[in-house]
């Protein structure tokens, strides 16, 4: 099955939070479910997905591992890999999981051998057919690049957080050049009301850029007759980047859903969004990462 362009995000939600909000989620229309390890939810997920009554080949599962070596934490062997894979998969009792993910290279920071060992292990998951692809997630230029120079094969998906303040555009194209595909998370993680009152890196934003981001994102959402997220929602989609939005309001949902057949931005309003970060031309706006309150999580390894 294919990759849906856009998926849902469980994330910071509990089991039972999980489970409602993936039901909801496929009777809306998603198709492509993402949860981790570490969100502590697959089995609400995996139930949700049996409450909504569509047909398991009709759904994409993502998961991801949690590798260790972060926070006290000694980094899994290529058996725990193992190991961790086929008890997601107990987990979301769906019998083959779409696309298994290392959530962060945090292994590397054990050495590359202890990196390279998980990632054999998630071939080894792909190769007995617990997984049917496997990739990574955060994993940044010199982690891609030691996968590729132990002759390895490479991954398929390389999850990021993507959106106009954080556009990782060097990264972005080593990875075209090795065959490696961006899946975009934390796609709303620009908008003033992302994650209040949660963990997260938003205050490196800083006032003067959050209302110049704030001042943008509303002007194109009024010429666009479209709301803040679905401005960022399409930025994303017309990348190229597969998305993966989260609410558990079922009206938001459906907004988020519609992006798909949204009117593209235009050539002046992509600039404009361009232009909040990555570098962009004659800006000197550097990318800025939100979505983890300690920083970028590949620099941590």
């Amino acid at each position: 099955m294919e990759l849906p362009k856009i998926g849902y995000g469980t994330y910071l939600m509990d089991s039972a939070a999980s489970e409602l909000g993936v039901k909801n989620a496929l009777e809306a229309g998603y198709r492509h479910i993402d949860t981790a390890q570490g969100y502590e939810n697959e089995a609400g997920v995996g139930a949700g997905m049996k409450a909504s009554g569509v047909d398991r080949g009709e759904v994409f599962v993502t998961t991801k591992l949690w590798p260790g070596g972060k926070w006290g934490q000694r980094a899994l062997t290529y058996e725990e890999v193992v190991e961790a894979g086929e008890k997601s998969l107990k987990e979301l009792d769906c019998g083959y999981l779409d696309l298994y993910l290392i959530h962060t290279p945090f292994a590397f920071a054990s050495g590359k051998e202890a990196g390279l060992d998980q990632w054999r292990g998630c071939l080894a998951l792909k190769k007995r057919g617990i997984a049917r692809q496997v990739g990574v997630s955060n994993f940044n230029q010199a982690h891609l690049s030691a996968i590729y120079e132990a002759r390895m094969e490479m991954p398929l998906y390389n999850q990021l957080e993507i959106h106009p303040c954080c556009q990782q555009r060097q990264l972005l194209a080593f990875m075209e050049e090795r065959g490696v595909k961006a899946i975009a998370y934390s796609s709303l993680a620009p908008l003033g009301s992302w994650r209040e009152g949660q963990d997260s890196g938003k205050d490196r934003m800083g006032k003067e850029r959050t209302e110049i981001v704030g001042s943008t994102l509303k002007k194109i959402a009024g010429e666009m007759d479209a709301t803040e997220p679905q401005v960022l929602l399409r930025w994303a989609l017309e990348k190229g980047y597969p998305i993966l939005p989260k609410s558990t309001n079922v009206g938001r949902m459906k907004l988020n859903l519609r992006v798909g057949e949204m009117g593209e931005l235009g050539k002046e309003n992509m600039e404009l969004l361009d232009a909040l970060g990555g570098g962009g031309e004659g800006t000197g706006v550097e990318d800025v990462c939100l979505a983890w309150a300690f920083g970028d999580p590949a620099a941590a390894s």
